[in-house]
């Protein structure tokens, strides 16, 4: 049998990516689960009360297991020396009509707290971005019987990832949309650039534990292929955004609809971390002027305001419109059930 399938207790191998920021929504969670795949609550942001929250929604509507993705890495930071990135940030707020950024930032982390969250509600599986999980954390979940699968963007995080006890590793190629997990911005500040099928099969080789594979994936052939190299399960992420039951915002949808292949960029000015999304006026002024971001979380922070009042206004202009690199095959807004079943031979 499939490792992916027995380790999960779900009964197709795909995976609907934990997309931080609202997208998320106990619906889709839901309705992934209940299709028989495996449905993630992307709870990067999340206070403990609303993950708790979402998690009982998603119990209320489905009976199948579902992941909770947490980010492995401190959320919490202060900083008062924003004013040079705070000065073009405001000529978006301008634009859109809201006041200037404060002159400092500071922001929580919660991780502690939504693990036991995740424990006491009895949540069976756990996805992890941005690095390791601490020591503690691991022996934590796994003495809950808590299935542990890590994103990987090169050889050597995987390795790791398998050493510090997780039971699964995601493959995850440069094609992919929103931020990838690699480890160590230091080492590469750009991300880890290694395109999906490359990566796959050089995980594949170096770890024993299942890999599932990700990064631009759309269609069943894909799919059907990627499982032939020897994944034991695909993810994604840009196809459910336009899922019904997404929380994705209607101006995001149609941003998501209308864009083609090459209109995706990488991109560190929404949130400090490189990211893939649809080429915008935010983006392309920030990259013409070449002021530096601000690191995660502080840049993700500074702006918020602007994401938020550009979703309430419909401009996709200044909102982060993360996109894998097979964006320009979305046609059309679908629910779960129509996607899942264009991917599985269900």
């Amino acid at each position: 049998m499939n490792r992916f399938l027995q380790l999960t207790g779900v009964n197709i191998p795909i995976i609907q990516a934990g997309m931080a920021g609202g997208i998320t929504t106990p619906e889709l969670v839901a309705a992934v689960a209940n299709e028989g795949a495996l449905g993630t609550i992307g709870a990067g942001y999340m206070n403990p009360e609303s993950l708790r929250k979402t998690i009982q929604q998603i119990k209320q509507q489905t009976k199948k297991p579902f992941a909770v993705n947490v980010f492995a890495t401190n959320l919490k930071a202060f900083s008062d020396d924003v004013s040079g990135m705070q000065a073009e940030l405001n000529k978006f707020r301008e634009e859109l009509g809201i006041t200037s950024g404060m002159d400092h930032v500071q922001t929580m982390d919660y991780l502690l707290e939504n693990i036991e969250v995740i424990l006491e509600e009895k949540v069976p599986i756990v996805s992890t971005a941005f690095g390791l999980l601490s020591k503690e954390h691991i022996l934590k979940l796994k003495a809950n019987q808590v299935i542990l699968i890590g994103m990987a963007t090169n050889v050597e995080e995987a390795k790791q990832l398998e050493a510090a006890g997780y039971d699964m590793i995601v493959a995850q190629g440069y094609e992919a949309g929103g931020h990838r997990g690699t480890f160590h911005m230091e080492k590469y500040p750009n991300g880890c650039d290694i395109g999906l099928v490359s990566l796959l099969a050089s995980i594949i080789e170096a770890v024993e534990v299942p890999v599932i594979a990700t990064g631009g994936i759309y269609s069943k052939e894909q799919i059907e292929g990627l499982l032939a190299m020897g994944a034991a399960a695909v993810q994604l992420g840009t196809r459910f955004l336009v899922a019904k039951e997404a929380g994705t915002a209607d101006s995001y949808k149609d941003a998501l609809i209308k864009a083609n292949d090459e209109d995706t960029v990488i991109t560190k000015y929404f949130s400090g971390r490189p990211a893939r999304g649809i080429v915008n006026t935010f983006i392309k002024e920030l990259e013409q002027k070449q002021v530096p971001a601000m690191p995660f979380p502080i840049q993700n922070e500074l702006t918020k305001d602007i994401r938020k009042v550009a979703q309430q206004q419909a401009n996709p202009q200044y909102q982060s419109l993360w996109a894998g690199q097979r964006v320009g095959s979305i046609t059309r807004e679908e629910t779960v059930s129509a996607i899942i079943q264009s991917l599985s031979n269900r």
